[in-house]
């Protein structure tokens, strides 16, 4: 079933963004090289099934199912670190460094600092799922005041994103974010503010951090 999405009211804001439409995502997977948040580990969109670490490497591989069959991807520690920041961060956790990792069948324990988070493993696969689909869209990010305009070059939607939320439809869980919002996020660390919550209220953080 297609899915259709309401269109922000603000529509014509996005106007002045000058972009050539992107090609469809490859049928293939990737081939190896540097990994990034912004480029898509896997280039068609993924339901992860399971994370694990190779145990004489410890390196980190996700195993998944895709429309055209299960496939296992290696994935750079580096990126699997930078996933998790985001993931807290998004969550307007404590932006430290990530000092360790522990995973189980059922969680992963992330360490900052003294400070231990327990994350279960559908939370994780979620984001890392989203995150990626983010990047095989190439979903471009304006920002506006108290507002967050999401454009997706592939099929011309757009969503809007406010501090209750985004305009699209994709998670019913408050809890959850989509891919609009990981991709917001991700574009206001990369331009400086630290995190999405952030930008929709930057008097408290400049008060917190006077205090």
């Amino acid at each position: 079933m297609n899915k259709t999405y309401p269109q922000p009211p603000a529509l014509e804001n996005f106007s002045l963004l000058q972009l050539s439409p992107s090609k469809p995502a490859s049928k293939r997977l990737p081939q190896r090289g540097k990994q990034s948040l912004d480029k898509a580990i896997v280039s068609c969109p993924i339901e992860i099934e399971r994370l694990g670490v190779v145990k004489r490497t410890n390196t980190p591989y996700i195993v998944y199912r895709t429309p055209y069959g299960r496939g296992c991807t290696f994935i750079a520690r580096k990126y699997l670190i930078q996933s998790l920041l985001s993931l807290l961060g998004i969550r307007d956790r404590p932006r430290e460094p990530i000092t360790g990792i522990s995973i189980s069948d059922y969680c992963l324990t992330v360490q900052q600092g003294e400070n231990l988070y327990t994350l279960p493993d559908r939370e994780v696969f979620d984001y890392l799922e989203r995150q990626n689909q983010a990047a095989i869209e190439a979903l471009q990010v304006k920002l506006l005041p108290q507002q967050i305009l999401v454009w997706n070059p592939l099929n011309g939607h757009i969503n809007e994103i406010k501090p209750d939320g985004c305009s699209c439809s994709e998670t019913s869980d408050p809890q959850s974010f989509c891919k609009h919002q990981v991709a917001a996020h991700l574009y206001l660390r990369n331009q400086g503010w630290g995190a999405l919550g952030i930008y929709f209220k930057p008097d408290e953080e400049v008060a917190a951090s006077s205090a």
